[in-house]
């Protein structure tokens, strides 16, 4: 099974209590909020972490596409590895439109420094304690010569995504929800298309077109709290009130991990993260 049904596939009768407590857009509905954030979170696999949880202080990266920032005045930062004798990474070949393209395109689904910091790890927060809304935003997913731009973002229920092609060749947008597929869009450079996403998870892209090196993600989330790493595998989530959070880390080729911390009305707590390689698939 993939890790998108892993992580993903929602029982039919889930999916259908949510759809009829949907309301048209606009009413505001309290109980219509509540429900989404008790239900839409992402579906994980929970496996046990290695992490490590120290006092605030001594943390100098930048934050990385952080989200909406709250109201609160602490922070958590810190820093996603990987450890092992991880493989060499692969090109990936391309079988289409190589004249533009190239022969082989570089794989980011699993991109690691030299000390072990892993890129795109998806950080998502979620306080235990209190109910935290997110606002929708805008977000731009790309074609950028024969690979999605970004290959990994975060956005919150409810955003709007304009797709668009930077590229001279035809591309398309297949977004899948699990199993379920949410628009499939063919792109000529011409073109600009704008998707609502109302459904909290991880959505899977990819282009339709031979285009099979192609793919990307987008974590769509309930909370107004995430990040996703930097090349070094650091992150920063600012803004956040005092108390209780259960971090959600998800990365594409490593799976989920769940940790638990605590902070106060102001400073910052280190959160690290260790995967093994052993996880990769």
């Amino acid at each position: 099974m993939s890790l998108s049904e892993i992580l993903l596939t929602k029982k039919t009768a889930d999916d259908n209590e949510v759809r009829r407590q949907e309301m048209p857009a606009g009413r505001g509905s309290s109980e219509r909020i509540v429900g989404l954030l008790q239900r839409f979170r992402i579906n994980a696999l929970r496996l046990a972490v290695t992490a490590c949880v120290t006092a605030p202080g001594g943390f100098h990266a930048e934050a990385v596409d952080a989200g909406w920032s709250g109201h609160g005045a602490a922070s958590v930062v810190g820093r996603i590895t990987l450890v092992g004798n991880l493989p060499a990474s692969k090109a990936l070949p391309v079988f289409k439109n190589r004249a533009f393209c190239g022969p082989t395109v570089p794989d980011e689904t699993l991109l690691v420094d030299r000390e072990g910091g892993l890129k795109n790890a998806v950080v998502v927060l979620h306080a235990i304690d209190r109910i935290a809304s997110a606002q929708p935003a805008q977000a731009v997913l790309d074609n950028r010569h024969c690979a999605f731009a970004p290959h990994v973002q975060v956005v919150t229920v409810g955003s709007e995504l304009q797709l668009k092609n930077s590229d001279p060749i035809l591309h398309t947008v297949h977004a899948r929800l699990g199993m379920e597929t949410l628009f499939n869009v063919g792109l000529p450079k011409w073109r600009q298309v704008t998707k609502r996403l109302d459904r909290a998870g991880v959505v899977k892209i990819n282009c339709d077109v031979l285009h099979t090196w192609m793919s990307a993600a987008i974590v769509v989330t309930d909370s107004p709290y995430f990040a996703v790493s930097d090349e070094r595998g650091f992150y920063r989530i600012d803004g956040l009130p005092s108390g209780v959070y259960e971090m959600e880390i998800w990365h594409e080729r490593l799976g989920v991990r769940i940790q638990k911390f605590q902070v106060g009305e102001t400073g910052a707590v280190t959160v690290d993260i260790v995967y093994s390689v052993e996880k990769i698939h």
